[in-house]
């Protein structure tokens, strides 16, 4: 018999939902695969089942997984549908098959590879969050408007939705995530949102932006207190990887 592979968008309520069909299907696992859409290469003696995502199905997930295992598991899977790797589907699945079978408490069974697989996921994309948390640089339109961009491996605009949305409540702003091609929206005094985009759509609103003396001065501000002998690149870049800097203002 073939393998069956379900393939869905990279959302976690598009992961949800291939989960909720997956889990009726009632397939062995040597027979089940479950994938991101994008970037999906063909196996040989494989069927693809497209799963349209379905927002009471993933609710029904989240529902269940809360209830009948714990919040702390919830908070650890949605973490790991937000990473770029892609066994993550299969991990979260099996994650679940265990935790619908030993409860809250399988969170803390770390002799299973699944379990320290899931932390491993969920330690991944909460480091990049934190770092972006740290370094996102805003920069300033003509409108007003706060526009920053950032290049993550993994999709942490929701995670750093909050973050932003506390420090920043009277001012509109922008975060665009040009790998995952989506945007975090926030109004003032309103709540966030995100919406995907079009590459043409945001790379407009990255135009927008304006080099203000806001910038000037924090470009300033990092040469100024700068001790000339004290330079150590090798600890900058083990603080700060290369990676990071391409829309780091001081950097450029």
């Amino acid at each position: 018999m073939d393998k069956i592979v379900y393939l869905c968008e990279d959302t976690p309520d598009g992961i949800f939902t291939a989960i909720y069909d997956a889990w009726a299907a009632k397939l062995p696992d040597d027979l089940l695969s479950l994938r991101v859409e994008r970037n999906y290469t063909m196996e040989l003696f494989t069927q693809c089942r497209y799963v349209q995502t379905d927002m009471e199905k993933a609710v029904k997930v989240a529902r269940s997984v809360k209830g009948k295992i714990s919040p702390e598991a919830y908070y650890m899977i949605y973490n790991a549908a937000l990473s770029f790797e892609t066994d993550k589907i299969d991990c979260i699945y099996h994650f679940l098959k265990m935790g619908f079978q030993y409860g809250a408490k399988v969170v803390q069974m770390h002799g299973e590879d699944v379990v320290c697989r899931m932390f491993e996921l969920k330690r991944n994309v909460g480091n990049e969050s934190h770092m972006f948390r740290e370094i996102l640089r805003f920069h300033d339109s003509e409108e007003g408007i706060l526009i920053a961009k950032l290049h993550p491996k993994n999709q942490v605009l929701s995670l750093i939705a909050e973050h932003f949305s506390d420090r920043f409540p009277e001012e509109h702003f922008v975060i665009l995530d040009e790998v995952h091609e989506m945007g975090l929206f926030h109004e003032k005094g309103k709540q966030w949102y995100l919406a995907p985009l079009e590459r043409e759509i945001l790379e407009k609103i990255w135009h927008h932006r304006a080099s203000t003396e806001y910038e000037k001065l924090w470009k300033t501000f990092f040469d100024t207190i700068a001790i000339e002998e004290r330079k150590n690149y090798k600890c900058q870049r083990n603080m700060c990887s290369l990676r990071y800097r391409d829309y780091m203002v001081e950097f450029h």
